[in-house]
């Protein structure tokens, strides 16, 4: 096996062990089982359980990033940024990629060190959400009246407690039928 296929074996058994026994359950030996290699091999490639979990969180961030942003520069219509938001939310919700961040969130919670490093690598999801809502702005008579920084940091921060709470809620229809609610909203707002 290569360095990179290794990495990324390592990389896909830590995310499958946050998310099937959280935070504090990821260990190296946890992980290290998990992806059937030596928990060693740990601390040689990423320096630490920490180091490989934020490593996990830049590769999975940076590759829905990319498909994401292509989501949104598809759409020009305010009904069509909604479609894409929520197709975002759909896909996020059936990978569990947001239930592993809120793991990061919640274990960052009594270690000050994660937690400056998970808030950095959520800033390039507030820089995406502020552009996202600039554009769906843009269609609207609200461009000028939103504050678009404050906006965003909102939106992000109910996406991931929206997740987050999907996980645990068996009703998730609740979710979808938001975004629904919302389309019936856009010939309200909707520039003419």
């Amino acid at each position: 096996m290569s360095g990179n296929e290794t990495r990324a074996s390592m990389i896909e058994a830590a995310v499958a062990t946050v998310r099937e026994i959280g935070y504090s359950g990821a260990t190296s030996r946890a992980i290290a089982h998990r992806g059937g290699f030596n928990q060693a091999l740990v601390y040689y490639h990423f320096g630490s359980v920490d180091g490989l979990l934020l490593a996990a969180l830049d590769d999975l961030g940076a590759a829905r990033l990319e498909e994401y942003r292509k989501l949104v520069d598809r759409a020009d219509t305010l009904d069509e940024l909604l479609a894409a938001a929520q197709r975002i939310y759909r896909r996020d919700r059936r990978s569990g990629h947001v239930a592993f961040v809120s793991q990061l969130v919640a274990g960052s919670a009594e270690r000050p060190e994660l937690a400056r490093e998970v808030l950095a690598r959520m800033e390039p999801w507030v820089t995406f959400t502020e552009d996202a809502l600039s554009k769906a702005l843009r269609l609207t008579a609200l461009e000028d009246v939103v504050p678009v920084e404050e906006l965003a940091y909102a939106v992000l921060t109910y996406y991931l407690g929206l997740n987050l709470l999907t996980q645990l809620d068996p009703r998730r229809a609740r979710a979808d039928a938001l975004f629904e609610s919302l389309r019936g909203v856009v010939p309200l707002v909707e520039r003419k």
